[in-house]
């Protein structure tokens, strides 16, 4: 198993943690992982230095530098191909593996409906869960639940995976051959949504998109994406998803009305306007 991390403008966080230091470090204590492929996108050259410095020190540890103007989607399709793994996990820089995530996402996927994908369950720095899963099929008008931040958490028992419509990218695991066959990510979402697109593509083709809540990671607080990146994502997941006469319709006025959802959820929350 290889894991795949994007390293995308790492700042130091204001805990004075380092989580990108600790994600690498909680990947590599996983058995299961083989080898850590790191992709260096948009980072200071400190933090390049000292991801090169890293690789040093390890013979399981491959780092990828690639072109700042590439979306996450695309440096993550990059970190794949370097990956050795016959399967792949995808693990935000941000996240902190628990002891034996791996392992349980990987059960959950034997025997599973290809093409298959897993995720697993995100906690703060409090412990308290964030949404890393969707229930029920996605659509376009999904686009609008995220936007809104509607909940949409599966009903789940302890030690079961449950079948769910979209998994967090964040913590994800799926099969080298799952992945190449649905042609990675779509590297034209910027940064947010392209992980509820594979996740789409992979129940279109008949495939398993399953929710582990007993695999876990701790994922630290960093700044948020920004509004015109988040909109251009929606805006894509929406206008790829439409099927219906309806959803086409909304498809086509997406990019203004999810940008309006998103400016209203942040002044009923009480937040400054997001920055474009």
């Amino acid at each position: 198993m290889s894991a795949v991390v994007v390293a995308h403008k790492v700042r130091p966080n204001s805990s004075g943690r380092a989580p990108l230091d600790l994600c690498l470090r909680s990947a590599l204590a996983e058995e299961w992982i083989d080898d850590l492929v790191i992709v260096d996108h948009d980072n200071d050259e400190d933090i390049s230095s000292t991801l090169r410095a890293f690789e040093a020190d390890r013979r399981d540890v491959h780092v990828v530098k690639v072109d700042p103007s590439l979306s996450t989607a695309a440096a993550a399709n990059i970190g794949a191909e370097a990956a050795l793994g016959r399967w792949l996990l995808f693990l935000n820089a941000d996240v902190v593996l628990q002891r034996g995530a791996v392992s349980r996402l990987a059960a959950a996927g034997g025997g599973a409906q290809q093409p298959w994908i897993v995720g697993g369950r995100l906690l703060d720095l409090e412990g308290r869960e964030r949404q890393a899963a969707r229930a029920g099929a996605l659509n376009t008008f999904s686009a609008i639940a995220v936007a809104v931040q509607w909940p949409a958490r599966p009903a789940r028992k302890r030690d079961t995976a449950t079948k769910v419509g979209a998994v967090s990218g964040a913590l994800m695991l799926i099969p080298r051959n799952d992945f190449n066959a649905l042609n990675g990510f779509d590297e034209q979402f910027d940064t947010d949504c392209a992980d509820l697109d594979l996740c789409r593509r992979a129940a279109l083709a008949g495939g398993s998109v399953l929710f582990q809540p007993d695999a876990s990671g701790v994922q630290f607080e960093y700044a948020q994406t920004r509004k015109s990146r988040k909109v251009q994502g929606l805006t894509r997941f929406a206008v790829k998803s439409a099927k219906t006469p309806m959803e086409r319709a909304f498809a086509r006025v997406a990019g203004p009305a999810l940008a309006v959802l998103l400016a209203l959820r942040d002044l009923v929350a009480g937040r400054p306007p997001a920055r474009r």
